[in-house]
Formats: structure tokens, sequence, C-alpha cells
């Protein structure tokens, strides 16, 4: 009998981690900190980011997607002096990714204290993020 009680907790356990596997849960930490990482980057923005904290998240359901927006604080770190235009953005770029409305100047070394929110949209795959990679 214990043999069998050890087969169905093995069963049970290799069932729990193969299902954290398949993208099922919402993004975390990490995720979101890859994400804006990548943004940063693609947005050339030459910044580090030196700390990442999800703060909330829910999940939103369209006729068409389902979807995941994660709340943040984040610290970025300029390791050159940097202008951050902000005023004109139009469309979602690189001041929304720093939580900037309006124009800004930071010094070489100046971290910046940051709020925002990242945006998933659940596929095949996992969730897919704003930087268009699935996680």
């Amino acid at each position: 009998m214990t043999m069998r009680v050890l087969l169905l907790a093995v069963t049970a356990a290799a069932t729990i981690a193969l299902g954290g596997c398949s993208g099922g849960r919402e993004p975390g930490d990490a995720v979101g900190a890859k994400v804006l990482r990548n943004l940063l980057s693609k947005q050339d923005v030459g910044a580090k980011l030196i700390a990442f904290k999800k703060v909330d998240g829910r999940d939103v359901k369209t006729p068409s997607a389902e979807a995941y927006e994660l709340w943040y604080e984040a610290e970025v770190q300029f390791p050159e002096d940097y202008e951050a235009h902000c005023a004109d953005e139009k469309l979602r770029g690189r001041c929304a990714y720093l939580g900037l409305a309006q124009d800004q100047s930071f010094k070489k070394g100046e971290v910046l204290k940051s709020e925002g929110t990242l945006h998933f949209v659940r596929s095949d795959k996992g969730w897919v993020g704003e930087d268009q990679n699935a996680y």
C-alpha cells in the first residue's frame, strides 16, 4: 500500500510541475523585469533596471483575447546623462515605460523610481508581453 501512495504522490508532483510550465500562471516579477528590460533596450534607453516589483495585476477578458495587466514599481539607473523627451510622445514608448509624462533630464548615475503597467496577451505559447516574446 505504501508503494501505491508513493506512486500517487510522485504522479501528483509531476502533474503540478508540468502545469507550472504551461504558461497558465500570470506574469510575475521576473517576467515583468525581463519585459521592461527588453522594452527599454528596444527604445534605446541607455539605462539599467536595478529593481522591479509587481505591485498588482488583473485579468482582462475581451471577446477576442484574454489579457493581463501588470502594475509595477521599478528603479532605473542612468549610466550616462539622459534626456527624456516625453511631452510630445504620442505612442506608448520609452516615456510610458519609464513612467514619465513630461520632459526630464537625468545625470550620470541618477536613479529614477517609477511606476507603470505592462500588458500581456495569452497565446498557445504562454503570455506574450509588449516586447513580443512569449513567457
